[in-house]
């Protein structure tokens, strides 16, 4: 394995933890407040596109002063505009089903993933395949209440929508930064796309502002580790990795949002969920058995 797929996989599983904390935050945030789920939305990038701004202006700065930005903005911004929806369609989900059922149903978007990598071409082998398997069967048992209750239809259209969504990103992604130096850049352009359409809706239907310190601690929280290092990681790991491996490790998200839920809000973890999160990483060391993986690597001969 390259230094490069090493830094991609550390990219991915940060972005992951990253991710895998937002919805404790959230679900404080809902405790301590009367916010909706489009209030934290929109507050969510309304921080997070200055503060990865800032973290542009910090890395051009210490840049050399010839070197120019060589981010795709306009296909960027559009980018983001596309996520925009994946962020509306995730909430209008999670307003219809239970958190668990949400998580099962996103989680197919790897599997999205590796079935549009290979429609387009893409060399996947019976390694990914397997791989694939061991995550989406991780992922079920680690909400093994998945199947309690009667399930919202037009929800989970919803969240697969979501999910469809999220795997178009990810191989859009890799297309638009196939060689981009300046990823914190594209990062910071996708993520002002997503803003902007945010943005739109906060006439039509007003914007709750944060009524106490600890509110807006959670947000500066769902800001900064739910969303500016999840963006900014996965974009650098699809670079170095490629589209589906990166879609694949990030299933590591669900057993790491298990952990944090059960030492920050004390949930109890059933046994079964354990074997479910053993699975999933298992399906990560499945992906790194052999030197080097051959799954979705023109990306690395396209960056150079």
């Amino acid at each position: 394995m390259s230094a490069r797929e090493r830094a991609g996989i550390v990219w991915v599983l940060l972005a992951a933890g990253g991710f895998s904390v937002m919805p404790t935050l959230v679900k404080i945030t809902f405790a301590h407040s009367t916010f909706s789920p489009m209030d934290i939305a929109i507050w969510r990038f309304l921080f997070a596109v200055p503060l990865m701004w800032l973290l542009v202006l910090a890395s051009r700065r210490n840049a050399p002063r010839k070197s120019k930005s060589d981010a795709p903005v306009r296909q960027a911004v559009l980018i983001g505009m596309l996520l925009s929806a994946a962020v509306l369609l995730a909430f209008f989900g999670l307003e219809r089903l239970p958190g668990s059922t949400y998580i099962v149903l996103f989680y197919s978007y790897p599997a999205m993933v590796v079935l549009l990598s290979r429609l387009l071409g893409e060399a996947i082998g019976a390694r990914a395949w397997l791989a694939l398997g061991l995550a989406l069967t991780g992922v079920v048992l680690t909400v093994p209440d998945f199947q309690a209750g009667g399930v919202d239809r037009f929800g989970v259209a919803l969240v697969l929508a979501n999910a469809a969504i999220v795997a178009i990103y990810y191989l859009l992604s890799k297309r638009a930064l196939a060689g981009v130096v300046d990823i914190s850049g594209a990062s910071a352009w996708m993520m002002l796309g997503t803003l902007l359409v945010l943005a739109l809706l906060i006439p039509l239907r007003g914007l709750q502002m944060p009524p106490n310190a600890l509110t807006l601690l959670m947000l500066l929280g769902i800001a900064t580790l739910g969303t500016v290092l999840p963006v900014f990681g996965i974009n650098l790991a699809i670079q170095r990795i490629g589209a589906a491996q990166a879609s694949l490790i990030s299933t590591v998200e669900p057993p790491l949002s298990m952990l944090v839920s059960m030492f920050v809000l004390g949930e109890l973890i059933l046994a079964l969920q354990w074997v479910g999160a053993a699975l999933i990483i298992g399906s990560v060391v499945v992906l790194q058995l052999r030197p080097r993986n051959r799954l979705d690597i023109s990306i690395a001969h396209e960056a150079g």
